[in-house]
């Protein structure tokens, strides 16, 4: 399986212009809306709200993003990311809120952590960005992801920025399939403006969100994470921007539940780190995680999976590889610390055998079928591909 030569990820990238020219983005925001259209490559259509791109505007922006050479996280990092709602207690088996002794104790354990190279939150703890960020990089002297949509935050991640450095702010825009969430845009063009660092977001899932092919998937989460990177760089040309694309699967087979934990995820992330690498963009994905809900021989099969198939073929950053149980509701700091063992002791050639779906034509119909509607529970195209795609 040669991941990085492919004819696939070619067909995904173009197909991901063609969706941000022909399909474009749901945009309520009059000021993106200005920030397009003042270039002259991208027109805003009345009747269905939506935003279109022109594709020589999205090359302008690759070309002028920094590329990976100069992110301060080399390649093949893991890292602890995301943000749980509860920590599994690993003693009594319940989900409680998370502290900020929680968060100090996982921050500890990274910064003591060969295998682990960067730090994000891990867990949420809710209306305290300013503390947060203070609590990790007391504990972590690593390349850290924080959150900051408040004035306070990004004042303070702006100090990080200028004096600590090696910070880059998470920002989420786009609701897949194809809206642009309005409520984030002011801290995101603040922090853009303000020249930090960020990480452009978006998780669409597979029969949910996105068609039920892997190219279909890949193809709307690449066109999102090109429309937050060009957004970022038309507003302030040459400002680090990390592509952190999610492409996730919703198991049919589970309710329609993110199932985080399969073999298919894992190959998801890694092909699109493979196409950002072509374009030479800093990458950050999500693999080695569960759909487990606590700790146990299959949480750690699944871990171990998405270790070796890391380690075989490369890849820029992976998050949530550690801590995290399903659907990345909970965090167990055992997990963490079984984990980075785990981690340590995988080789290569434990890799699990993997056929790559062929290039799927109709995924690109879908998407343009469903376009910032989503109907892809009911989407001809899921039910031709159930049983079909996404099997292990």
């Amino acid at each position: 399986m040669d991941l990085e030569n492919c004819n696939l990820l070619e067909n995904i990238h173009q197909d991901a212009l063609k969706i941000l020219e022909e399909v474009g983005v749901k945009c309520n925001s009059a000021e993106v809306r200005q920030v397009f259209e003042d270039t002259g490559l991208a027109a805003f259509d009345e009747t269905t709200g939506h935003i279109h791109i022109l594709s020589p505007l999205v090359e302008q922006a690759i070309n002028i993003t920094p590329k990976r050479d100069k992110y301060w996280i080399p390649e093949n990092s893991f890292g602890v990311g995301g943000t749980a709602p509860f920590i599994y207690d690993d003693n009594s088996g319940e989900l409680v809120v998370p502290t900020f002794e929680h968060l100090a104790r996982i921050a500890k354990i990274v910064n003591e952590t060969e295998v682990i190279n960067f730090m994000a939150r891990g867990v949420l703890i809710r209306n305290q960005e300013v503390k947060v960020i203070d609590t990790i990089i007391e504990n972590c002297s690593k390349p850290i992801y924080v959150a900051a949509v408040t004035d306070e935050g990004i004042a303070r991640v702006q100090q990080v920025h200028d004096t600590r450095g090696k910070l880059t702010v998470q920002f989420s825009i786009i609701n897949s399939p194809l809206n642009l969430i309005e409520g984030m845009i002011n801290p995101f063009l603040s922090c853009v403006r303000k020249g930090i660092p960020i990480y452009v977001s978006t998780m669409p899932m597979a029969g949910l969100s996105a068609p039920y092919s892997m190219s279909g998937l890949l193809t709307l989460t690449h066109a999102e994470a090109l429309f937050g990177i060009t957004l970022a760089q038309v507003v302030n040309p040459g400002i680090m921007v990390v592509d952190a694309g999610l492409p996730s699967i919703a198991n049919i087979q589970k309710n329609y539940s993110v199932d985080l934990g399969m073999v298919s995820h894992n190959i998801a992330n890694l092909l699109l780190e493979k196409i950002n690498k072509k374009l030479k963009v800093p990458s950050i994905q999500t693999a080695c995680t569960t759909n487990q809900e606590k700790p146990n021989k299959k949480s750690e099969e699944d871990g171990v999976n998405g270790y070796a198939l890391m380690k075989k073929y490369g890849f820029h950053q992976m998050r949530h590889a550690f801590g995290f149980l399903k659907e990345l509701v909970s965090f167990s700091i055992a997990k963490l610390e079984k984990h980075i063992v785990l981690c340590k002791e995988t080789r290569p050639d434990q890799a699990p055998d993997y056929e790559i779906e062929p290039y799927d034509p109709e995924g690109f119909d879908a998407i343009k079928r469903n376009s910032s509607q989503p109907n892809y529970m009911r989407d001809d195209h899921t039910l031709k591909n159930t049983g079909k795609s996404f099997l292990n």
